[in-house]
């Protein structure tokens, strides 16, 4: 799938897309306001795995 994405010189357009959670900050008096909560933003864990490989062939190569 990565040397795919390489070879292809393409990225999945799903890849990009993501969920985003919105939590309660903790102790917070009210929760009417919207400093009061923290968006969470949840991404596909495959671009995830992608950048760690391109991260490391590129600190091979530095080296």
């Amino acid at each position: 799938l990565f040397r795919g994405v390489f070879a292809l010189n393409t990225y999945c357009p799903g890849w990009q897309v993501f969920t985003t959670a919105v939590l309660r900050k903790p102790g917070k008096p009210c929760y009417e306001i919207p400093k009061a909560y923290r968006p969470i933003a949840l991404l596909c864990t495959i671009p995830k795995v992608l950048t760690a490989i391109v991260a490391e062939n590129i600190s091979h190569m530095v080296e």
